[in-house]
């Protein structure tokens, strides 16, 4: 498990992360696209819209229609016959004739000629005179079907409300034209109507002719629109019902334009069956939109198709000089769905690579695993048994056989280090009990050499001749004590630290050391004891001698030849324990020296000492089952303190021992109680 999510977890990790950035990289570059081409798109309409109004602009300039302005005859322009056609191109029922040609030079032949130009742009443009001239206007339409003339209408063949003039023009001063906002022309389709003033050629007083110009906005907008990447659809499939022609285009194109004005009317969209039509009612998914648009803001959102749940991102950017609005939009769930694809490819290519890998690691780590166990099972069997010649056979040439290699070297040096060890331990034996001898004779040579030294001076006393034969005698015995022990060595070794303690009072023994070891120097230190009559422990007499004798020996070494105060002390303490002490004024001791060295063998600030005598009193009063405590500070002395088990504590656990009756046990504690006090 470990194997696998450990070589799928950073691909799918991987993989999610690449797949999150790819989309953010989708995102911006459709962003960036729908927003160019929204930019451009509403620069092309505005640079259209100038460039219709200059071309307005030199109509009304001609000399034809400027010469017009002077010309009365300019208010009959049509013959009997032409009105007679002009009534039959305006009624739905009579088939439409083909006008008469307007004379040359006359206004309607200019107008004519202009809008045979430019019909791609106008549907018509209207020739008004002003209201005190009183001629009727003069309608040029732009030629359909087989018509290869402009048809020309006179005022009382217009249709009410087909004269879109701006009244303003009759008090313009410039020729500049002026511009509705988005209206309907006589065929329905949105235009935006121009009324461009025409001024005499001396330019003289107000302008007394008017041209009213229906701008096509379906030819416009296909023109800026033309350079989406979309399929357009048209409105020349009625077996199709509407909604479905909007849905299905809205789910297959890739990029969108959408126009509004500013009554939230559709002026132009790629799917023409969309055309035409409030907002509100052929896209009402795209309402949050359309409010900001015909407001007149500008910006970027998504929106969602319900009927086939696309998602699409929209820019949105106002026309200046008019109340239309152009947005552009790009399906994003169309751009995602090859990167979903590819990215869906390319991380199941990985998962699978990545399974291989960890199947692989996971064979090898299971043959691993099992040589592994095999040299885990050897070694347990080795630390069960301790049989140091089983060997472990590794076939494989890996790191296991490096490791079976290696335990079995280890098998080998470890046989011949036990084998070598069961000598120097011997060896060592042999050097310890030496040492511990060495040093027993040591302070006993210098309990001799202080006697000697006092003989010299105090011999002429009985009571220190007497006393001094005394310690000759202890002497003695105790050297031949040591050679004893050191002419048998294995029974020495054996039993050294093997004596059962029995009960015996401390304080004979305190004191034949005293008399030994401290008296023969009391005239060079104030020596001073308290001590009670008896005190009774469970100890072996002879070792915690020599634990008394190395206390008392080191504290007057350490005081040395300036002198000082050496106090023993002994008593009895809490919960069954007795303790004596040994406590000099010499230099002291540091902590360090006291926590690292004091009581390691061979360690000693001794010039001529050998570092065992701590080390062998803490051994003797450890195995008393007691403890060797010291308490010492540079240049205040130092003070030993040994504590000891006594008989009442030996009592206490024998009686605990023995399980009296549940009636007896009061009186046990009491009795047990009295003899310790």
């Amino acid at each position: 498990i470990v194997f696998i999510v450990g070589s799928l977890a950073p691909v799918l990790l991987v993989g999610g992360l690449f797949y999150r950035n790819s989309l953010r990289a989708v995102e911006g570059m459709l962003r960036e696209e729908v927003e160019t081409k929204t930019a451009r798109i509403a620069a092309d309409v505005e640079a259209s819209l100038r460039e219709r109004e200059l071309e307005l602009n030199q109509l009304a300039q001609d000399d034809a229609v400027r010469a017009s302005v002077r010309d009365a005859s300019t208010s009959s322009p049509q013959t009997p016959a032409d009105t007679k056609n002009d009534a039959r191109i305006a009624s739905d029922d009579a088939p439409v004739a083909s006008p008469a040609k307007p004379p040359q030079g006359s206004p309607q032949a200019a107008v004519s000629d202009f809008i045979s130009r430019h019909r791609d742009y106008y549907s018509s443009i209207t020739i008004v005179a002003a209201p005190q001239d009183g001629r009727p206007p003069v309608r040029i339409e732009t030629p359909t079907g087989s018509d290869p003339a402009p048809r020309v209408k006179t005022g009382d063949l217009l249709l009410p409300g087909q004269l879109r003039l701006d009244e303003r023009i009759w008090a313009a001063s410039d020729q500049r034209p002026l511009r509705s906002d988005v209206t309907s022309a006589a065929t329905g389709t949105p235009c935006i109507a121009y009324t461009v003033p025409v001024f005499s050629a001396e330019h003289e007083g107000a302008p007394r002719l008017a041209l009213v110009a229906e701008l096509k906005l379906d030819a416009l907008l296909q023109k800026a629109g033309s350079d989406l990447n979309a399929a357009t659809a048209t409105a020349s499939a009625p077996a199709a019902p509407a909604f479905a022609m909007r849905e299905s285009h809205a789910g297959k194109s890739a990029r969108l334009l959408v126009v509004l004005d500013g009554a939230g009317q559709v002026v132009y969209h790629t799917n023409h069956a969309l055309k035409y039509q409030p907002v509100s009612s052929a896209m009402p998914y795209f309402e949050p939109l359309a409010r900001a648009m015909r407001a007149g803001a500008g910006g970027a959102d998504f929106y969602t198709v319900p009927a086939d749940g696309s998602r699409w991102f929209a820019a949105f950017k106002p026309v200046a000089g008019s109340n239309l609005s152009v947005a552009v939009a790009g399906n994003y769930t169309r751009a995602v769905a090859g990167l979903s694809q590819s990215a869906l490819v390319v991380l199941g290519l990985s998962l699978l690579v990545a399974a291989a890998a960890a199947l692989l690691l996971y064979v090898i780590a299971t043959r691993a695993a099992r040589r592994i166990e095999r040299v885990t099972e050897a070694a347990a069997t080795i630390a069960s048994t301790g049989d140091l010649n089983q060997r472990i056979e590794v076939q494989a040439n890996d790191e296991t056989h490096a490791l079976a290699e290696g335990f079995n070297q280890m098998s080998d040096r470890l046989r011949e280090l036990i084998a070598r060890e069961s000598e120097m331990r011997q060896f060592q034996s042999f050097v310890r009990l030496s040492a511990m001898l060495t040093h027993d004779l040591k302070n006993s040579i210098t309990g001799l050499s202080m006697l000697v030294t006092n003989m010299e001076r105090q011999f002429h006393r009985a009571e220190f001749r007497e006393d001094a034969i005394t310690s000759l005698k202890q002497a003695t015995e105790k050297l031949g004590s040591i050679v004893a022990r050191l002419s048998e060595p294995v029974r020495t070794l054996s039993g050294e630290y093997r004596r059962t303690p029995q009960p015996a009072d401390l304080i004979p023994v305190i004191r034949r050391v005293m008399t030994a070891s401290a008296e023969p120097s009391a005239a060079f230190y104030d020596i001073r004891t308290e001590l009670p009559d008896t005190l009774y422990a469970l100890i072996d007499p002879e070792r915690i001698e020599r634990v008394v004798e190395n206390l008392i020996v080191n504290a007057l070494e350490a005081m040395g030849g300036r002198g000082g105060r050496l106090t023993v002390t002994a008593g009895e303490e809490a919960k069954g324990l007795v303790f004596f002490s040994v406590e000099d004024s010499g230099p002291g001791m540091t902590e360090d020296f006291m926590r690292t060295r004091l009581f390691r063998a061979f360690a000693t600030t001794k010039k001529r000492g050998i570092g065992l005598g701590l080390y062998t009193c803490r051994e003797i009063v450890e195995s008393h089952g007691g403890r060797l405590e010291v308490k010492s500070k540079l240049g205040s002395g130092t003070r030993f303190r040994v504590v000891l088990p006594s008989i009442s504590l030996m009592a206490s656990h024998a009686r605990s021992f023995e399980k009296p009756p549940q009636g007896q046990a009061a009186t046990a504690k009491k009795k047990t109680g009295t003899t310790a006090s």
